[in-house]
């Protein structure tokens, strides 16, 4: 579309006017600036001050792919026509059928992949749903028990105290710890003692309510969570708990019943307090409070006569040599329940029931002061350590001398590896010279010593060391203490309350089998 010219001016007066006006123009102009005729455009109407993205710019842009649109469809319509003299129209008609199809059938198929990724993220969104409840069991699972752990617990103790709070219910927690669980391992193995350990926590679910939450915090070490329930109903699963491991082994190794021992702790909203912390606390104090008892190391356990000093002191040297050597320390408690149980079967009145106990309990104290290297030796002694380990009477003799309730516990102490015969150590008694509890005590430990396992021997059947002990009837041992512990055993009166000791075999499959539990010694309260 060409652009009109302008009329071309007449010379008339209004010529002359227009100079004269045009003048005045290029007077007021600035000197650099040739002023000319308005450019033939729209005006902006965008703002826009460049007028490469004004309404030129934009018209010019429009005009392109207008022009673009035209040309495309022109050379889709010359092909067309090419084709229509090429070919024939029916053939024309057939592809046109064809490229229909396609086009149909790529949209069907689109719908399809669209409803099938559709599907996808759905079960993605579920399988990852799926996952992170999984995750979130095991993170909450104690891996060998199955039981909830310490995460959980804690969480749930938060949780459950602030529902109590709220409505005003009780809430209670058992702590347990399993006793000498390393003294299990040691003895039949660790797997022996992880199979203990989940057949406790079945035990523990079975026995414990399904609102209840039975967690295992690490190692030998447990917990319940009891909602809506009192001091009274705490004590009673404790109770119930005590019951079932006593009466029932936790788990059968090839020689032996191995049962287990732990002590509880109970504590509890709002009796002890409403934080968490608190109540674990005080159920900690508790559960320890419950292991000395059960050790017997309580406040007049040692007699009628027995001042909570005594129990106290008795107490700091039996954790010392539990401390110190954990078989030993087990080994002492064993001797001195069967000891309790002998000296009355053998007619010992209280004073001497009372410091038989004692000396029982610590009879080898003094292996605190013999190396590790000989008290942990996986072989046999050569003499050197022998001189070193002959030593631990004297050792323990100087150490409970000097407490004056343990005056007559540190003489049968220092003579409790004397023989019959004279032949003992370290002052060479014989006969009656020998402290008569001392006596009595000598043929236990023998016995226990023989039937338990070491690292350098198989612990020997129970028939056996009875043989043993016959044998040196007479020269190691008194013989009149002697017959009288194998009438007892043959009694079942080696078997005393309280007493779970390595010892007592009794028949069963595949042979004679023994009983075996952690469970510390209850060294029996005073004779009534």
């Amino acid at each position: 579309m060409t652009r009109r010219r302008p009329a071309e001016p007449t010379f008339s007066a209004a010529h002359s006017a227009a100079d004269a006006d045009m003048e005045r123009q290029l007077r007021r102009a600035p000197c650099d600036r040739v002023a000319g005729p308005e450019p033939l455009v729209p005006e902006q109407t965008d703002g826009s001050s460049d007028p490469g993205i004004g309404a030129f710019g934009g018209s010019r842009v429009g005009v392109l792919h207008l022009t673009g649109a035209l040309a495309f469809l022109s050379s889709i319509a010359a092909v067309f026509a090419v084709q229509l003299t090429v070919q024939p129209p029916v053939t024309y008609a057939v592809q046109g059928a064809l490229l229909s199809g396609l086009a149909l059938f790529a949209v069907c198929l689109v719908r399809v992949n669209r409803k099938a990724l559709k599907r996808l993220s759905l079960k993605a969104r579920v399988d990852l749903l799926t996952l992170e409840t999984r995750l979130t069991k095991i993170a909450n699972r104690d891996d060998l028990t199955q039981l909830r752990n310490r995460r959980f617990f804690y969480g749930q103790l938060q949780e459950e105290l602030r529902r109590s709070t709220e409505a005003k219910h009780p809430t209670a927690i058992l702590m347990i710890d399993v006793d000498a669980l390393k003294a299990i391992n040691d003895e039949f193995g660790h797997l022996a003692g992880d199979a203990a350990l989940v057949n406790l926590a079945k035990l523990m679910t079975r026995c414990a309510r399904p609102v209840d939450v039975v967690a295992r915090l690490g190692g030998d070490e447990f917990a319940i969570l009891m909602p809506k329930t009192d001091r009274r109903g705490a004590s009673a699963l404790a109770r119930r708990l005590w019951q079932e491991l006593e009466n029932n082994p936790i788990h059968l190794a090839p020689d032996a019943d191995i049962y287990l021992g732990v002590s509880i702790g109970v504590s509890g909203f709002p009796w002890k307090g409403d934080d968490p912390q608190a109540l674990v606390h005080w159920a900690d104090a508790d559960l320890y409070a419950n292991k000395l008892a059960r050790k017997g190391i309580a406040k007049g356990f040692f007699g009628r006569d027995g001042s909570e000093f005594a129990s106290g002191v008795v107490g700091v040297l039996c954790a010392a040599l539990d401390i110190r050597d954990k078989l030993t320390h087990r080994h002492s408690q064993r001797v001195a329940g069967m000891a309790v149980a002998m000296g009355r079967r053998l007619g010992l009145t209280e004073p001497h029931l009372t410091h038989l106990t004692q000396a029982a309990i610590l009879h080898d104290i003094g292996k605190i002061g013999v190396a590790d290297s000989v008290l942990s030796k996986p072989a046999a002694l050569n003499e050197t350590e022998w001189k070193e380990i002959r030593r631990h009477p004297e050792l323990g003799y100087e150490l409970l001398r000097g407490f004056d309730f343990l005056k007559d516990a540190a003489e049968m102490v220092l003579a409790h590896h004397e023989r019959y015969d004279g032949a003992g150590y370290p002052r060479g008694l014989a006969g009656e010279k020998i402290p008569y509890a001392a006596r009595i005590f000598q043929v236990i430990d023998a016995f226990d010593a023989m039937t338990s396992r070491r690292p350098y021997r198989q612990p020997l059947l129970r028939d056996q060391a009875l043989k043993e002990l016959l044998r040196n009837a007479g020269t190691q041992f008194d013989s009149q203490v002697v017959e009288a512990f194998v009438e007892a055993i043959g009694d079942g009166v080696g078997e005393p309350e309280g007493v779970c000791p390595a010892v007592a075999g009794r028949s069963g499959t595949g042979g004679e089998r023994r009983r075996w539990s952690s469970a510390p010694v209850a060294l029996g309260a005073s004779a009534d």
